[in-house]
């Protein structure tokens, strides 16, 4: 039973290292497997920042060419929101995170999907529409097995651990 308690120490203790090696802020919006559209608006949230200052925000494309792509600069940390306007050739992807700041002094969102730009708003009634639309890229295919491994899913997974360890001891 000691054993059980000391494990689930650990696992929180690991947890609370864990989120403390991200970043010191937390990217409020968006949030995780947010849909956004290359070419549109986004609002950009975030809270308790340690700088002033982020030299850049930038997203990051996990599945596929991992150069930055830098969509705002010296953004004031006060301000804790901007809109900012994704650019029009961004690959569709669901691998996409974005990084607000530069270390040590930084955060990340959760994976974003991107999916393609469009000049038109397809029609939902047309029969097939969407089949088309996954066909042509718009909405992307899942990612790969290695790109889904990441940092947010070790959090989950330690998360989880540490809450079942505490149910066994309590039973």
């Amino acid at each position: 039973m000691k054993i059980l308690f000391l494990l689930a120490l650990l696992a929180t203790v690991s947890n609370a290292l864990v989120n403390s090696a991200i970043g010191d802020c937390s990217v409020i919006n968006p949030i995780g497997n947010t849909i956004v559209t290359a070419g549109e608006k986004i609002k950009i949230m975030w809270a308790n920042s340690h700088a002033t200052v982020f030299p850049s925000i930038y997203l990051v494309q996990s599945d596929g060419v991992p150069t930055p792509i830098v969509i705002a600069t010296n953004v004031s940390t006060g301000l804790d929101h901007i809109i900012a306007e994704l650019p029009r050739t961004l690959v569709p992807s669901n691998a996409y995170y974005m990084t607000l700041g530069e270390a040590p002094h930084s955060c990340q969102s959760g994976n974003l999907r991107i999916i393609g730009a469009t000049s038109f708003v397809p029609d939902p009634k047309t029969p097939g529409s969407l089949d088309h639309q996954i066909s042509s890229g718009r909405f992307p295919k899942g990612t790969s097995q290695a790109a889904s491994t990441s940092l947010p899913f070790l959090h989950i997974t330690l998360t989880t651990v540490a809450i079942t360890l505490g149910f066994i001891l309590v039973v």
